[in-house]
């Protein structure tokens, strides 16, 4: 299995969501409506002119996947050369995991795409670099109540500018 049939199968995010529970889909509002972006982050999202398609492996019940792929989403609105197609977590460890030749497969996994289907930049993997600095359970409540997106939005702008 190559990265473009992968893509392929994937759904896209409303899609993907449709197939949680109404509380897990509930929280996608919420959690959408608590990204900040300063202008000049809006602005580096807008103006990347390259195609980027975002493979994203994770489930609609994943809290980590919830707050992060719902930022992802708004930089796929802001943007319309991003595109993103989502995948099941199994679906991801049993042929995305080995292509990334990862040891460790954990969800959201977010991989950056060129318009050919290969890997373009850093991967995103769970959470914001910022927050595995600490120990989880010290920053778990703020993390979940999307105290730490700007942090995800950091992230994902390092990740599509370092090339």
């Amino acid at each position: 299995m190559d990265m473009k049939t992968l893509y392929s199968a994937g759904m896209n995010f409303d899609a993907f969501m449709g197939t949680g529970i109404k509380s897990e889909r509930d929280r996608i509002p919420k959690n959408y409506s608590r990204i900040t972006m300063t202008e000049d982050e809006i602005n580096i999202v807008k103006n990347i002119e390259k195609k980027i398609n975002f493979l994203v492996s994770g489930e609609p019940w994943c809290m980590d996947f919830q707050l992060n792929v719902t930022v992802l989403k708004k930089f796929c609105e802001l943007n319309p050369n991003f595109d993103m197609a989502i995948i099941t977590k199994a679906r991801g460890e049993k042929f995305l995991k080995p292509l990334m030749e990862v040891e460790e497969f954990k969800v959201p996994f977010i991989v950056p795409l060129t318009e050919e289907f290969e890997v373009y930049g850093d991967i995103f993997v769970e959470r914001p670099k910022e927050i595995k600095k600490f120990v989880y359970e010290d920053v778990k409540m703020d993390y979940l109540k999307g105290q730490y997106l700007n942090e995800t939005i950091k992230d994902l702008i390092e990740m599509i500018t370092k090339k």
